[in-house]
């Protein structure tokens, strides 16, 4: 994954756009990792696991009786 600076990222913005498809960006300033910059795709893709993970993790809690079933949908429901 490259590593850009706000700065440059600035000053190639449109390059650094056009190349989210083959790879996502970090942006960094004053030497720390502010900020990923990636395609709409991925970013797609990353939510859609993401659902994936809390569905999963609310059936274990309903399995391990940490919450009920309406408490559970409820919370899926709200996301």
């Amino acid at each position: 994954m490259k590593t850009l600076t706000s700065t440059e990222a600035r000053k190639n913005f449109s390059a650094v756009i056009s190349g989210l498809e083959d790879s996502p960006v970090i942006i960094s300033k004053q030497d720390k990792e502010v900020a990923v910059m990636l395609s709409s795709a991925r970013y797609k893709e990353l939510k859609k696991l993401e659902d994936i993970l809390y569905g999963k993790a609310a059936e274990l809690a309903m399995q391990e009786g940490f919450v009920s079933n309406t408490e559970a949908d409820n919370l899926l429901d709200s996301l």
